[in-house]
């Protein structure tokens, strides 16, 4: 005769990764950049013009490549731009405008490192041009330099104090090294300075969303799209801040029109799936997660998040192969064993469970929802001694818990120990009074201890609490 059981508990669980946190902080960079090369090929064509015209460059043809290189960047063509400079200084070394506009060229390549060599060169000649400090910042962000980046910045602040672009580079700096509250000031200044500069717009959105203000983050970003709607980051950050804010149906619209206007953003399909997977939104999510593998195959995280949502549905041998695939990725990650362990169990493989629960709990011994999925793996092989040690293990860590106290009780009784099993039924009903199975249990374990008495009395209870719950028959009235 054995006791009323109670279905196993898999808690629902989920891994948010850090993919916001890596969008926000790629689109800080975008505005100092454009701004840079902006104003250096206009300021460089006048210049140089100009200097032409007064015979201020004894060597037309070195202004006549100049400009025939910013207009070959202009056009997209940045190979035969930067040929184009360089046969600018070779005639004329000192040539600050060709300089420049060589450093914009190889930065836009990925050239930092001679940019800066060039922009430094071109400082030389020219210690007052603040464009070019601005320039130098840009690079020296590109190279991860921030200190530097910061110093470049402020000189071309403090030889102009009106260049809206060198405070927004400048907060750039300064939220890379950890300071958003001089980066929110810095960016503040720019906006005082030119209050349609959507970039420096989202990058105060993004300083003041780091600063746990998505609200206002919010309305910044939004600002940001009524002046440029098809800017996809800013969209992106607005997802972004609209879910921090708690605000998650519209957060989840925000990220459909992210992924609408460029298919291709891994990250933002990712944070989509994330969204529709706490709202409940499995099968959706699970389109999400894929989109973002055909993007992104070998992005970490993607796989354990599909694992989960197939998970929920039931699905266990697709959640089985997608835990698989993060393991492959990040072999002995805790989180996909413990998710392929649930899958396993789920099936019936309690063996794969067990030896997956065992795994992470030989890195981590008090994981309490490991030790859960142990206890009832070990169960349900019927190594009831193994289960009923481990529930013991899980209680230390979740002492009011009722339903691990009723299980505790199901392994005991079974396996005979009648006065441990009434112990630990008396756990559950002193945490939840009203489990009717639990004094059904209860009586039954008394029983097993022929204390009748006791056992009446529990049944009894177990009736009243549940009427479908009535004692076996053929139990002696003494």
């Amino acid at each position: 005769m054995t006791p009323s059981q109670h279905a196993n508990p898999i808690t629902k669980w989920f891994r948010i990764t850090a993919a916001l946190a890596v969008l926000v902080a790629a689109s800080l960079f975008s505005a100092p950049r454009a701004a840079a090369q902006s104003k250096s090929e206009s300021k460089a064509e006048s210049r140089a013009d100009s200097q032409a015209e007064n015979g201020g460059y004894s060597d037309a043809k070195a202004v006549q490549l100049n400009n025939e290189g910013m207009q070959l960047y202009q056009n997209g063509k940045v190979d035969e731009a930067i040929a184009k400079y360089r046969q600018a200084l070779e005639r004329v070394p000192k040539f600050p405008e060709a300089l420049d506009n060589l450093a914009l060229a190889l930065e836009s390549k990925g050239g930092d490192d001679e940019a800066i060599s060039d922009l430094q060169q071109s400082i030389g000649l020219r210690p007052r041009d603040a464009l070019a400090y601005s320039n130098l910042g840009l690079a020296y962000l590109h190279k991860r330099k921030y200190d530097e980046a910061a110093a470049a910045y402020q000189k071309a602040i403090d030889l102009r104090s009106d260049f809206p672009e060198a405070y927004n580079g400048l907060g750039a700096a300064q939220m890379a090294t950890g300071k958003s509250a001089e980066a929110i000031a810095a960016y503040r200044r720019a906006l005082e300075l030119r209050p349609d500069y959507v970039d420096a717009m989202n990058n105060l959105g993004v300083a003041l969303q780091h600063d746990h203000q998505p609200d206002a983050a919010v309305d910044l970003y939004q600002k940001a799209l009524a002046l440029y709607p098809k800017a996809k980051d800013i969209q992106a950050n607005l997802a972004s801040a609209l879910h921090d804010a708690g605000r998650n149906d519209e957060a989840r619209a925000a990220y459909e029109r992210a992924v609408q206007a460029d298919p291709g953003d891994a990250a933002a399909w990712h944070q989509l799936g994330q969204l529709q997977f706490a709202q409940g939104h499995y099968e959706s999510a699970i389109a999400s997660f894929e989109k973002t593998l055909q993007i992104n195959p070998n992005q970490p995280d993607i796989d354990f998040n599909l694992g989960n949502a197939y998970y929920q549905l039931g699905r266990y041998q697709e959640a089985e192969a997608s835990y698989d695939k993060e393991l492959a990725l990040k072999p002995g990650d805790p989180d996909a064993l413990h998710g392929r362990g649930n899958a396993y169990f789920r099936q019936d493989n309690f063996d794969g469970a067990i030896e997956d629960y065992q795994t992470v709990l030989a890195a981590k011994p008090d994981n309490p929802d490991v030790l859960l999925g142990l206890a009832h793996a070990q169960y349900s092989k019927n190594d009831l001694v193994a289960a009923a040690d481990t529930f013991r293990k899980y209680l230390q860590q979740r002492p009011e818990d009722a339903e691990a106290y009723f299980n505790l009780g199901n392994a005991l009784y079974n396996h005979g120990d009648y006065p441990q099993a009434i112990e630990a039924y008396r756990g559950t009903i002193r945490l939840n009074p009203d489990l009717a199975r639990a004094h059904y249990n209860l009586a039954m374990a008394l029983v097993g201890q022929k204390d009748l008495k006791a056992a009446k009395l529990e049944f009894t209870e177990a009736t009243k609490l549940d009427s479908t719950l009535t004692p076996p028959k053929g139990l002696p009235e003494k």
